[in-house]
């Protein structure tokens, strides 16, 4: 077995006898986690499944479902986390392994039309170590498919950090997920608690139960825990820190978080898929202002457009051009504003970003606007086209109270906006919905046309 194996097991049998994994209404103990490792371990060993294979599993996570893709890891294979209603996409990889992990099943797939082998895949394969292959959000079309070295991705939890007993929140085909996960498992003091659904009326009282002290998580599940008022209901006080990213956080909703939540610290991170999640330190408890990078990674600014560089960088997509340069810089695609002091305030996305006659416009900012309506609950703010302006701007609104003629409501949220805002960056159009929907990623889904 590898050294990298080895650190692994030995991290979780540091604390064998403590609560590690929540899961399914009852506690498990790291003593409990090697041993279903252990038991997944013999059952890949007596399918004779290879270093370097490919395996997928679909699952959210679970004390089952974690086990084995530790087994996975620790026995080099490349495990391929699939979203739950997405399982096709095993479709477009080679992979000859499908797990079951709740009935201990491991099937081998049948053979489907021929896939043109990736020359990234098959040298990685060579090497026999093990590996992630995750799906993009696929927010702008298909997913992109990307492979990792998951040596890199473990070597940041080789420096000790301090450690929490931390919601799960996203998902097992999410590297944020997978990042919240080991940092459950590998540091000191820590566990990792599973969610079956990632509602704030199913999220607060697990919060209370297990007396959980991190919650990573997205704006819009925030705004939705505002909405729902169950925390008022349900004691969340064990709550330490509320770390939130992988989208802009309105400026209207961090203040009304720190209102509702003064004890709590709010802290903002920053990370990619195609490198995971950096190290990230907020100006202040009430700024969006933010340092990343760490250790292992490398930042600058060219036109207004974040680059990072990292020792934790994917080995490439599997089905799209390496997005790399020479000296290992990627794109994020993500607008920042600089500061003094190496700050910088994320923008948004440059594919969002919607041009008016010439003019930008960051939907962000107008949602953060609409935000500080007090019958506005929630907005979302797209492009749509426009046949003399090129681009025109949507805003979908979630409104704190149902009735059926929203006429004034509306006259009165344009007339706000025209206001606040130039001309150019008013909605053109209002749209009144129930509820606006989240993806399993708990984010909005820009709408690209």
């Amino acid at each position: 077995m590898q050294a990298k194996n080895n650190y692994i097991l030995q991290k979780l049998s540091l604390d064998e006898d403590k609560k590690k994994i929540w899961s399914k209404n009852r506690f498990y103990s790291y003593l409990d986690l090697i041993h279903e490792i252990e038991k997944f371990r013999k059952l890949i060993k007596k399918k004779k499944i290879k270093k370097g294979s490919l395996i997928s599993f679909a699952s959210d996570f679970n004390f089952k479902s974690i086990s084995f893709f530790l087994a996975a890891i620790i026995e080099d294979l490349i495990a391929i986390p699939l979203p739950e209603k997405k399982k096709d996409l095993i479709e477009f990889l080679p992979c000859n392994y499908f797990v079951n992990t709740s009935s201990y099943k491991i099937s081998i797939l049948k053979k489907r039309k021929k896939i043109k082998l990736n020359k990234i895949l098959v040298n990685f394969r060579k090497k026999k170590r093990s590996g992630l292959i995750i799906f993009s959000s696929g927010s702008t079309g298909f997913p992109k498919i990307i492979l990792h070295d998951f040596n890199l991705i473990l070597n940041k939890f080789k420096k000790e950090r301090p450690g929490y007993k931390s919601l799960l929140m996203l998902s097992f085909d999410h590297l944020g997920g997978i990042n919240t996960l080991l940092a459950s498992l590998l540091n000191k003091n820590s566990m990792a608690i599973c969610l079956s659904q990632r509602t704030p009326e199913k999220v607060c009282p697990i919060i209370n139960k297990t007396k959980a002290e991190l919650l990573p998580t997205t704006p819009t599940f925030l705004n939705m825990l505002l909405i729902s008022k169950v925390y008022k209901k349900k004691d969340i006080s064990s709550l330490k820190i509320i770390s939130f990213g992988a989208e802009k956080m309105p400026e209207s909703l961090l203040g009304k978080l720190i209102k509702e939540f003064p004890k709590i610290k709010l802290k903002q991170t920053y990370g990619l898929s195609e490198f995971g999640v950096m190290r990230s330190k907020n100006k202040s408890k009430k700024s969006l202002q933010i340092k990343v990078g760490g250790e292992d990674f490398k930042t600058k600014i060219i036109d207004n457009t974040l680059f990072v560089k990292s020792k934790s960088n994917m080995i490439g997509y599997l089905n799209l051009q390496k997005p790399f340069d020479k000296y290992g810089w990627i794109n994020t695609g993500d607008k920042v504003k600089k500061h003094k002091n190496g700050f910088i305030t994320i923008l948004g996305r440059e594919n969002e970003i919607i041009n008016i006659g010439g003019e930008k416009v960051y939907p962000q900012e107008i949602e953060s606007l609409l935000l500080k309506i007090n019958i506005v609950a929630d907005a979302y703010v797209y492009k749509n086209n426009h046949s003399l302006l090129g681009e025109h701007i949507i805003a979908e609104l979630s409104l704190s109270r149902e009735k059926e003629d929203y006429t004034k409501d509306i006259d009165k949220i344009r007339n706000f906006c025209k206001k606040m805002l130039p001309k150019y960056k008013v909605p053109s159009k209002f749209l009144i919905k129930k509820k606006l929907l989240m993806n399993h990623r708990l984010k909005k889904v820009r709408k690209i046309i």
